[in-house]
């Protein structure tokens, strides 16, 4: 009794190190992340441990199997989401591991159903409020709507739904094309949502460009859009059916950093209307309304 009870107190302040270390390595593991209820997971790991040891210490044998039995039951959702991911983090198995040692230790016939219960409580907690992700750890880059490397950073924002919008692009495609292809530039379309259904289409442009991103395939892929947009298509169902009658293949994926990145252009420049533009050469930035201010800055580039 007096070693286990040493132990109960050792082998938590054992899993508090194994969660520091993995904190201080420098992200061997930082492909998979997790919260719940917005607190990090390292520090419910932490946190949980400190409980855990204190219990022991204070000899509140109850509280602590309970303690033990819940944490027993978070840690089966997190092996399940692991195995349903097929990303693993060694240092969250460990620490596992070292629950289930903990729980073994101290398993008792007579508050089995107590166990049972804690361990289910857990478990239903974190199936509920568990927030996970899982990137791998060579994970792509951002996929952003952007073309040509050059110093000059230009941002065209457009919107499908937007007349002056339709009648521009197509203008500025063959000076636009010239810039890219020599790297004069670098690019930005900002699908900008003046109207209501343009956040569909400018998710249905990601995927395009997740399918193939080069800066014909994004020209021809607008062009349809647009199209689309006069054809007054407004359902996601019948969209995907008139991109797929148009040979326009998509890969849908999570665009929710992307958006968010153009978001913050729409705050940064100040976009209060569509057509605009704006220029930036690394010393003064321009900003260009209507589709005649617009075309005449471009025409300058060159």
């Amino acid at each position: 009794m007096y070693k286990r009870r040493w132990l109960n107190v050792l082998l938590p302040l054992i899993g508090i190190g194994i969660v520091v270390f993995y904190t201080v390595c420098g992200g061997s593991c930082s492909y998979l992340k997790g919260d719940i209820l917005g607190v990090n997971l390292t520090y419910v790991g932490i946190v949980s441990s400190v409980v855990l040891a204190v219990l022991a210490l204070l000899r509140r044998d109850l509280l602590f199997l309970a303690a033990l039995s819940a944490g027993v039951g978070t840690e089966f959702f997190l092996i399940g989401f692991q195995v349903k991911t097929g990303v693993y983090c060694p240092y969250c198995l460990m620490f596992a591991g070292i629950l289930f040692l903990l729980f073994v230790l101290n398993f008792e016939v007579s508050r089995m159903k107590l166990m049972i219960v804690a361990a289910l409580c857990g478990l239903l907690f974190f199936a509920v409020f568990f927030h996970g992700t899982t990137t791998p750890v060579y994970a792509q880059e951002l996929l952003t709507p952007s073309f040509g490397t050059g110093k000059v950073k230009v941002r065209i924002y457009t919107d499908y739904f937007c007349g002056p919008c339709a009648r521009l692009e197509p203008k500025l495609e063959p000076m636009l094309a010239s810039l890219v292809k020599n790297n004069a530039i670098t690019l930005v379309f900002v699908d900008t949502p003046v109207h209501d259904e343009t956040p569909l289409y400018a998710r249905y442009f990601l995927f395009a460009l997740n399918e193939k991103k080069e800066f014909e395939h994004a020209i021809r892929v607008r062009n349809v859009l647009f199209e689309a947009a006069k054809n007054k298509i407004v359902d996601k169902d019948r969209l995907e059916e008139y991109l797929k009658k148009q040979n326009v293949k998509f890969k849908p994926f999570d665009t929710k950093p992307v958006l968010a990145l153009l978001s913050a252009y729409l705050r940064e420049d100040g976009i209060d209307r569509t057509p605009m533009c704006v220029i930036y050469n690394g010393v003064n930035k321009g900003t260009y309304k209507g589709a005649e201010e617009i075309t005449k800055a471009i025409e300058l580039l060159k």
